[in-house]
């Protein structure tokens, strides 16, 4: 215990003797410093010397490091800068392939020009040598715009193809018409501003109704509501004085010329509107199209605007039944019908009809999801793409189940007839049964390519009409059958096909890859008038400019009001009772993405999918 004792006393008058002195170099600021410290520390010998550390610098050996005699302690100065210089963006070269230029010929139809760039550098020095320099940001101070070049088509290599009634469809942002054989074709319009949102035929094929666009201005409306005849050659389409459409759709019934839309508001962030979720009634007189509007009629409010059902800043897509009594609407969360004769209803609500609800698809972007519709031949029942639970533990929202259901008008059957088809199946209901896509990855199918299919209006008896071998498939199945329902037209890769309901090999309409939204219905013949021939009537028409003066409030449903200034028009020297092609016209393409259509979707990713084959094809049921 003593020999303890004794030993812990030594340990502790050691502890207490005072150290001795040590020397240390201090190599800072570019110059040596040589200090004799009793500090037990680097930080220590440092607050000595009286040499204060920047946030940045950098100390070797470490600040906690204990003094050793002899010790080289190295001060590094470290200093951030952040520099910006501006820099050239290349313009970049477009070519685009526009059928209304003949064969070889080319128009540059915008100059380019280079953008600038302001770029954002970090740049890092040791005692005063530069040492790195990051890029930090880049902000675009002028877009630079594109330098585009229109090009006229490759000679036609395709073969003749008999086309029954009339097909209608759009390319480089204008309206296209093909009749007859698929080779003879011409625009309707030249201004390259078609937006996509409304292109639909009438269903005797003589009027197409479409929206162009109006400027991006804020203050302005989306677009505005046109329509252009599709019998007379060089008949100036004419405005319907109707602005912010989001939707809008003939009636189906021969005799009518109705026509039901709904409008929007436009915002400035995405997706660019907000939607009303309205819904009005047009009637235009059956000689609208060839004579112009003097008067034009004033249409009437089925819905007021409401924001009922979620997600409805996105509005909603509708479709007639073959009757016209109803229509069959999707929102991002219900099907439902509504009735359009229904009169003295309490509330404008009374005339919905709900037939199923879903949870809504959560995108985690800035578009919405919405069921693709059609009418069976009987109007006794819907086909409709909903969104399904989900398979595993995700929440419903989030579900990327998509099946295929037939909904009874009458709300007794509901009926799952093809299940996992994905979002854009988009069936279309004839009379050869319902074809539809169903995508090869089904719970992916936001991106999905998909297969073209056929079966009989219960469910059954599905078989594959395309691909045949090796394609890789619709990327968004854009699917019309013929006037006598026994021919299927498609787009692929841009292009038009069509298919007979027996599997046939298809046989391509177009080869420019700028073609969507096609539109068919069979051509009927206007009864002539008892005093004149039907050279007379076309012969003596005026044409009509409309001015048009249009005040919304954003709060309320639009009311549109319009003035309409006659201008005569010479009479034709000879009777147009026939399609002559038109002039060749420089056009203005169109470049926009916007998802329009009775879904609507985000432009994904394509791939290069092979051409057609043109071998026997290979049926798989």
């Amino acid at each position: 215990m003593k020999i303890w004792l004794l030993a812990l006393l030594i340990v502790l008058l050691a502890a207490c003797q005072p150290q001795s002195p040590s020397q240390v170099t201090i190599l800072v600021d570019g110059s040596s410093e040589t200090l004799t410290t009793q500090s037990t520390t680097v930080r220590e010998a440092l607050q000595q010397a009286k040499i204060e550390l920047g946030d940045l610098d950098r100390v070797s050996p470490d600040l906690y490091a204990e003094i050793e005699p002899g010790m080289e302690i190295k001060v590094t100065r470290i200093r951030e800068e952040i520099e910006t210089e501006e820099a050239t963006i290349p313009f970049e070269r477009e070519t685009v392939v526009n059928e209304a230029l003949a064969p070889g010929e080319t128009r540059l139809a915008q100059l380019g020009a280079n953008g600038q760039e302001q770029i954002t550098i970090r740049v890092v020095y040791e005692d005063d040598q530069e040492v790195s320099r990051t890029e930090v940001s880049r902000t675009t101070l002028v877009e630079p715009v594109p330098e585009i070049l229109v090009v006229g088509p490759q000679p036609s290599t395709l073969p003749t193809v008999p086309i029954e009634g009339t097909l209608a469809y759009l390319s480089n942002g204008n309206a296209w018409l093909m009749r007859d054989i698929n080779t003879s074709r011409r625009a309707l319009t030249t201004e390259g501003d078609l937006d996509e949102r409304v292109f639909s035929l009438s269903p005797d094929g003589r009027h197409l109704l479409y929206t162009r666009a109006l400027t991006a201005e804020i203050d302005l409306p989306l677009n505005e509501l046109w329509l252009a005849s599709t019998t007379i050659v060089g008949e100036q389409p004419i405005t319907l004085g109707i602005q912010g459409v989001l939707h809008a759709e003939w009636s189906p019934v021969l005799t009518e010329t109705l026509i039901a839309y709904t409008t929007a508001e436009r915002t400035a962030g995405p997706p660019g509107w907000q939607a009303n979720n309205d819904l009005w009634l047009l009637t235009l007189p059956a000689e609208a199209a060839e004579q112009g509007l003097e008067q034009p009629p004033e249409p009437v409010e089925l819905l007021p605007a409401n924001s009922q059902g979620l997600y409805a800043w996105w509005g909603l897509s509708f479709s007639w039944s073959p009757d016209g009594t109803k229509l069959a609407y999707a929102r991002a969360d219900q099907i439902g019908l509504i009735d359009v004769q229904a009169e003295d209803v309490a509330e404008p609500e009374d005339r919905l009809t709900p037939l199923i609800d879903f949870a809504p698809l959560q995108t985690f972007s800035d578009w919405v999801w919405l069921p693709g519709l059609s009418w069976s031949p009987d109007g006794q029942f819907v086909a409709a793409v909903v969104h399904g639970p989900p398979l595993a533990a995700e929440p419903p929202e989030e579900s990327q189940v998509f099946d295929l259901w037939l909904l009874s008008t009458d709300g007794r059957i509901s009926a799952k007839v093809a299940e996992q088809v994905g979002m854009w199946a988009n069936p279309v209901w004839g009379d050869a049964g319902i074809a539809y896509g169903q995508a090869f990855e089904p719970l992916q199918s936001a991106t999905s390519r998909y297969k073209l299919m056929l079966m009989d209006r219960d469910g059954s008896n599905k078989r594959q009409l395309f691909p045949f071998q090796t394609e890789l498939g619709v990327q968004l199945p854009e699917l019309v059958w013929g006037p006598a329902g026994e021919t299927l037209l498609f787009t692929y890769n841009g292009n038009l096909y069509t298919v007979n309901q027996g599997g046939s090999l298809p046989r391509q309409l177009t080869a420019n890859a700028q073609v969507s939204l096609p539109r068919w219905a069979e051509t009927i013949k206007p009864v002539a008038s008892p005093t004149l021939t039907q050279s007379q009537i076309i012969t003596a028409q005026a044409t009509l400019t409309v001015t048009v003066t249009t005040t919304a409030s954003p709060s309320a449903t639009p009311r549109p009001s319009r003035t309409a200034t006659p201008s005569p028009r010479a009479t034709p020297t000879s009777a147009a009772t026939a399609e002559e092609p038109s002039p060749t016209s420089p056009l203005t393409p169109s470049r926009s993405a916007t998802p329009s259509g009775s879904t609507s979707r985000p432009v994904g990713p394509s791939a290069t999918a092979p051409p057609l084959l043109t071998t026997s094809p290979a049926i798989t049921p």
